[in-house]
């Protein structure tokens, strides 16, 4: 994981820096140009620490849970001078797990934010810019037993619920999210126009401040793990731009 954590830093300094060498190749400084506004479609990867479940998951005989995910979503943002505000939802699925005694777990996350940038460079077609996102995450963990039966505690604990799960069981933990990160957009327009192809890249790392709370099929889980959809993330973006 660390291994994967340093490649996304380095893939972020890289971004950045070679968008910083386009501004200053096109003779443009910080303070020239207007940001354009985009909505765009965005996929590519993230991790996340999953040693809490995985210490949950492990005594009921489920195979550990994996910490890395590929990512899809949508985002945009309208740009107010330098500022750049908007809002995001992505979802990620880190893949099914299994073991030869029938049981089986999967995790998916989504999130769900408000975002705010500032264009920090910016010419007629390139935009660079910190970001700041503030929203709601989810954490579900599905469990899969083709021989156990389920739990019928009106509030199981965690443990209980992963001991018996029945034919499937989707736990669900909710919390809030932070995001710190940046950006490079970069706009393709015909001639002189002011509206055309969005791709850029987005990169930076989740965070998750509070412990999640947890329920399944509407029920409260007690006792359940400090997860939450946390850890650095790369995405690819490509949409509609203009100004």
């Amino acid at each position: 994981m660390r291994r994967i954590q340093s490649l996304m830093l380095s893939g972020v300094i890289a971004t950045l820096g070679a968008a910083t060498g386009i501004v200053h190749a096109q003779n443009v400084g910080a303070g020239d140009g207007r940001p354009f506004h985009a909505l765009v479609l965005t996929t590519g990867m993230g991790t996340m620490s999953v040693d809490a479940l995985n210490a949950r998951m492990t005594p009921a005989q489920f195979a550990p849970l994996s910490n890395d995910a590929v990512s899809y979503g949508a985002s945009g943002y309208y740009a107010v001078g330098r500022a750049l505000l908007g809002a995001e939802a992505s979802r990620a699925t880190f893949g099914e797990e299994g073991l030869n005694n029938g049981r089986t777990d999967a995790m998916s996350t989504m999130q769900g934010m408000v975002t705010a940038a500032y264009a920090i460079a910016s010419t007629r077609h390139l935009t660079v810019y910190p970001q700041f996102g503030v929203g709601l995450g989810r954490v579900e963990v599905t469990l899969r037993d083709r021989a156990s039966g389920g739990t019928s505690a009106s509030q199981p604990t965690f443990d209980e619920v992963a001991q018996s799960p029945g034919t499937e069981s989707r736990v669900t933990g909710r919390h809030l999210l932070y995001a710190f990160g940046a950006g490079a957009d970069y706009l393709v327009t015909r001639g002189a126009g002011s509206s055309g192809v969005v791709m850029g890249v987005r990169a930076g790392m989740l965070t998750s401040p509070n412990r999640a709370t947890w329920t399944r099929n509407g029920q409260s889980v007690l006792a359940g793990p400090d997860a939450g959809a946390g850890g650095p993330y790369v995405r690819v973006v490509v949409g509609l731009g203009g100004r």
